[in-house]
């Protein structure tokens, strides 16, 4: 007797053991697995803010390599024209400088579409995307400018928000750019 009820308590504890032992797997799994989650999303939030650093640098070194040859360079609106010095058969710039009135390159900011394109040479492209018409703070903000800073020396400034990645509540990213006309002519 005393014996059969031992087995009974024994196989009662047993379950009881093994009940215990379940919850407590699937907690420690429900907790692996949040940490997973929690690092694969970060981990696509710094895929998504490193592609934004990578195309806005790649885009205004492009810009930055044109407006830096640049004799003028004019803005309105959202809009630059750039006039680029006249060069000779070879490739060569004239001396003096002198404007190449004939062939504009033109750098547009479109916040409807969100992109900024150059137009040269009657190709156009964009060179970025995910571009929102409000800093990151939410301010309202003016993209392209020009300003003379000395006798000569002309200063174009290109300013970009940029969304990381898509949807509406992505981090935004601020980019500033100043250019010194190397060319410039008075």
């Amino acid at each position: 007797m005393i014996r059969g009820r031992n087995t009974r308590r024994a196989r009662g504890s047993m379950m009881l053991e093994l009940i215990i032992a379940s919850a407590l797997s699937v907690v420690v799994i429900t907790l692996l697995v949040s940490a997973q989650l929690s690092v694969l999303r970060n981990y696509q939030r710094t895929i998504e803010h490193n592609t934004a650093n990578r195309s806005t640098y790649n885009a205004l070194r492009e810009a930055r390599e044109i407006a830096q040859q640049a004799v003028s360079v004019s803005v309105s609106g959202t809009t630059a024209t750039i006039i680029l010095p006249r060069r000779d058969s070879s490739g060569r710039f004239l001396n003096p400088i002198q404007a190449d009135t004939e062939n504009p390159v033109q750098l547009q900011v479109n916040f409807g579409t969100g992109q900024l394109r150059l137009t040269q040479n009657g190709q156009t492209r964009t060179l970025l995307t995910n571009i929102v018409n409000t800093t990151p703070q939410g301010v309202s903000y003016t993209p392209l400018s020009v300003q003379t800073i000395a006798p000569g020396v002309v200063a174009f400034h290109i300013r970009l928000s940029v969304r990381q990645g898509q949807g509406a509540n992505v981090q935004r990213l601020w980019f500033e750019e100043t250019i010194l006309l190397r060319n410039a002519t008075q």
